[in-house]
């Protein structure tokens, strides 16, 4: 299958790059053709220095602790485990092996 770029657009008919605005492996491979850094077509978005700048100012917290009011039966309230079931049967006296384990020769 055949995906068509434009770097300048920022383009691939994968989607992509259109979605994530990031170069998808097919954007890649035209920049390197042509001898351009694949990272220049990154979006602002995805940038270092934006999340900075994102990132700059103190996050405070939303009030004060004294003048905050909560349920008054809030002790009461509480959160507990989900039922389970116990499963039936004898459990399994020999353990299971992992996909990629092999079986050691010469033993059971």
């Amino acid at each position: 299958m055949k995906f068509v770029v434009d770097l300048e657009k920022r383009h691939c008919t994968c989607n992509v790059f259109d979605i994530d605005k990031i170069p998808c492996i097919h954007a890649i491979a035209a920049a390197k053709h042509i001898k351009r850094d694949e990272n220049r077509f990154v979006d602002a978005s995805h940038l270092t220095e934006t999340w900075a700048k994102a990132y700059a100012e103190s996050i405070h917290p939303g009030g004060e602790l004294s003048t905050s009011t909560y349920p008054e039966n809030i002790d009461e309230l509480s959160c507990p485990p989900p039922a389970t079931k116990k499963k039936s049967g004898r459990p399994p006296t020999k353990r299971k092996r992992s996909v990629g384990e092999f079986g050691v020769p010469g033993s059971k």
